[in-house]
């Protein structure tokens, strides 16, 4: 057994919360289940927070043993062996799990972590230990259905190379409540209101923004409950997906030919791209100023 203070990461076994008048970890986690859901993990971590969740204290203990039966990655299952940068891994997990379970805009259910944004739209993402990322709402079921029985659709193989580890799968997208074909909302700073053309879908893709899957979705968590930078960003993703189908449309109205990359050296088409995001730059710079006018 080993002590703990509030600004070390420490383990018990059950005995411990026995003998400090708590329930037996391994009583409230059915190891029977797949551990790998965000429900699932969730409750392991409860299950070692006990004593913090009852004095309101931050979560500092990580589970004795019940990791290894999930995908989290192996050099961070035990404490035992785990060393001062996989120890920070490991806080920034215990941090994610305490925010899911304490903060009212957050819920769980099986893969899928639900956030009202504080303007009033849902937000949704599954975490995939598997996969190491975040994926459309519902992707992680039907990923993990196709791994047992051994089936992967054949158009979504033809578009992800058709081999790995990577059955079904959005990666790094996140759902929400607005639909297809959304207006950015009116509380938005200088680009409320408007309506998208060109990323309309009914999730947008977000990059971690941090090689720490935890610390880069407690990032994401706090961007949906602002409800604001994340429809900022989104509303220039569009204005410049926008300038990129006009290049296209002017410089190829029949569409792009087969020896399309042969049309442009490399330095010539980065070139090409970068004017895309300057174009955007530039019309999101006027819209601003037009507003503060």
């Amino acid at each position: 057994m080993k002590k703990t203070t509030r600004n070390e990461i420490g383990t018990h076994d059950g005995a411990w919360f026995v003998a400090n008048g708590y329930a037996h970890p391994e009583t409230l986690i059915d190891h029977d289940a797949d551990l790998d859901e965000t429900e699932a993990l969730l409750s392991i971590f409860k299950a070692y927070n006990q004593h913090n969740i009852a004095e309101g204290t931050p979560w500092d203990t990580w589970p004795d043993w019940e990791l290894c039966l999930t995908s989290m990655p192996q050099e961070i299952q035990f404490l035992s062996e785990a060393d001062d940068a996989q120890k920070a891994r490991m806080a920034h997990w215990l941090h994610l799990m305490q925010f899911i379970h304490d903060s009212p805009s957050v819920s769980v259910d099986g893969y899928t972590i639900s956030v009202e944004g504080s303007h009033g739209t849902t937000f949704a993402f599954d975490l995939s230990l598997d996969l190491r990322c975040w994926t459309r709402p519902g992707d992680m079921a039907k990923h993990m259905q196709m791994l047992k029985e051994g089936t992967r659709p054949r158009q979504w193989m033809r578009l992800h190379g058709g081999n790995g580890g990577v059955v079904y799968a959005g990666m790094h997208l996140v759902g929400h409540s607005l639909g297809a074909w959304w207006y950015v909302p009116d509380h938005v700073p200088y680009l409320g209101g408007r309506a998208t053309n060109h990323t309309a879908d009914e999730e947008f893709c977000i990059e971690p923004n941090h090689s720490s899957l935890a610390l880069a979705m407690t990032t994401l968590i706090h961007l949906c409950i602002d409800d604001t930078q994340i429809w900022l960003m989104n509303a220039k993703q569009d204005i410049h997906e926008q300038v990129r189908a006009e290049w296209w449309n002017e410089h190829w109205p029949q569409g792009r030919p087969e020896d399309f990359l042969c049309q442009y050296t490399k330095e010539e088409w980065k070139e090409i791209q970068a004017s895309w995001w300057d174009e955007a730059e530039q019309r999101i710079n006027m819209i601003r100023r037009n507003q503060d006018e």
